[in-house]
């Protein structure tokens, strides 16, 4: 997609909400998005892939990390893994460590992004930092207060809360963030391991 390869922001739908994105190896498009939300800059922005296959080109993942992938990729859960390679995500995108937030998406229009730029884009909430999940591109063109260089309007979208985010190191899984899949669904997932 042009507009991403050459440095845009696009607002987009995802299983979750509308997002607000960018290449994530882009350093300036990453600067961007974290001018618009006014978001901190020590608050790495989440990404999604367009398969396992493409965040597998991109970072490692543990035992943990793969059983949750195969359980519930595409899906609202994030994994923060390392990355392979530092350098390849643009700082901002990846954390001081060199770990990434990463999900695969069920929703078209997200993955059809990343599958067209060849690796993950943002994938942050469009809205200012702080500000209200958006479902409807009106509220989240108003929330954002400043036009990015494409909007994809899927419509109004079911309210759904963000991503169940999860760390998977060291022989264990901390759950960064609550989100649809719980940690009950979780513990589930992993007792065979």
């Amino acid at each position: 997609m042009a507009v991403l390869k050459r440095g845009g922001l696009v607002v987009y739908p995802t299983e979750t909400a509308y997002a607000l994105g960018c290449d994530a190896a882009n350093d300036g498009a990453v600067k961007k998005i974290f001018a618009v939300k006014k978001r901190d800059p020590s608050k790495p922005l989440p990404l999604i892939a367009t398969s396992k296959t493409q965040v597998s080109k991109f970072c490692r993942s543990s035992m943990f990390a793969r059983v949750l992938a195969d359980r519930f990729w595409p899906g609202p859960l994030t994994l923060v893994m390392p990355m392979k390679k530092k350098g390849v995500i643009a700082p901002g995108a990846a954390d001081r460590a060199g770990e990434a937030a990463l999900r695969v998406s069920p929703h078209p229009v997200a993955r059809a992004l990343a599958k067209a730029l060849g690796r993950p884009i943002v994938s942050t909430s469009a809205n200012r930092s702080g500000g209200g999940t958006q479902y409807r591109i009106a509220d989240a063109l108003a929330d954002l207060g400043t036009l990015p260089d494409l909007v994809l309007d899927a419509g109004p979208l079911p309210p759904r809360p963000p991503s169940t985010i999860v760390r998977c190191r060291a022989g264990r899984c901390d759950i960064l963030r609550s989100g649809p899949i719980s940690a009950e669904m979780i513990r589930r997932a992993l007792s065979a391991c």
